[in-house]
């Protein structure tokens, strides 16, 4: 007799609730569970074993349709499946991924002179943290970044709903709690962008070299500051001159640097825009590069 709650496949368990999610997110109503199952072309009681874990959806073709209907990005739906990321680790990379990508656009609004002002204004002042820290050697520890800034202390915290938040201890003092556990790719992703909302929002007065804020250009900043903190520019083209280029380079550099796809793909983006990759790496990388990123892109 089966016990109960055990599941045969449990990475189809996620995979369904990620499906879900995200579903429910895109139609903004009410999702039945056989929405989740018609991308598939599965009957009732196919999407109701799939949803129990008794059937086990992780062919190629199963996952690249799912990430096509729903227009994510299938290395994150292979993710899910794998085993790799948590429901509520790549759901928060699905929202982060769109997030970014809304920012940009809204940046892309702002004055060409402004945008390139305020993203090198940001990229000197994570560089000053970063030769403060010492990092030399990726990934990013974040202890050694966060002591720069006597202001904000970290705590793990049994959460459910979020990886980090951030808490206000008393005027001009922060806490980010972060859930406890392993610390994934995502987790950290979440707590810099938290480090981010407190230095670029509620505390840049103490930050002169930042200068004014401008709204519709913040977002764009702790986009960017997030980007250049966990993966440096200067290293992200150091470490793709080791890489084999047959690779997936997104997914090697993300292993390196201890970040998600989703964020290197942004960094690289912003830099091809830029011309700061393509003169640094040979003409076999740039193709891969660009389909690498394709991949990944929304």
């Amino acid at each position: 007799m089966k016990r109960a709650g055990t599941a045969k496949f449990p990475n189809s368990v996620q995979l369904f609730k990620f499906c879900y999610k995200v579903l429910l997110h895109q139609r903004g109503d009410k999702v039945r569970d056989q929405d989740v199952g018609v991308i598939l072309d599965f009957n009732p009681s196919d999407c109701s074993h799939w949803k129990r874990g008794e059937k086990n959806v992780r062919s190629v073709f199963s996952l690249a349709k799912l990430a096509e209907e729903m227009q994510v990005e299938v290395s994150l739906v292979h993710d899910v499946a794998s085993g790799a990321a948590t429901v509520d680790e790549a759901y928060f990379e699905y929202l982060e991924s769109r997030a970014m990508n809304e920012t940009l656009q809204k940046a892309l609004q702002v004055p060409s002179e402004e945008m390139r002002t305020a993203r090198e204004r940001t990229q000197k002042f994570v560089n000053a943290i970063l030769a403060q820290s010492d990092f030399t050697t990726p990934p990013l520890y974040l202890p050694e970044v966060l002591r720069s800034f006597a202001f904000i202390g970290t705590q793990p915290m049994e959460m459910m709903d979020k990886l980090s938040r951030i808490l206000r201890v008393k005027a001009g003092q922060y806490c980010i709690h972060y859930r406890k556990g392993d610390l994934k790719p995502q987790t950290r992703w979440s707590m810099v962008k938290d480090l981010g909302r407190i230095l670029f929002e509620g505390e840049r007065a103490r930050f002169p070299e930042l200068g004014a804020a401008n709204p519709n250009l913040v977002e764009y900043e702790e986009a960017i500051f997030a980007a250049n903190l966990l993966v440096p520019q200067s290293m992200i083209v150091d470490e793709m001159s080791k890489l084999d280029s047959r690779r997936n380079v997104v997914a090697e550099l993300a292993a390196i640097f201890w970040v998600p796809k989703s964020l290197v793909g942004f960094q690289l983006r912003d830099m091809l825009r830029g011309g700061r990759v393509i003169a640094s790496i040979g003409g076999a990388e740039t193709i891969n590069l660009g389909k690498d990123i394709g991949s990944i892109a929304s």
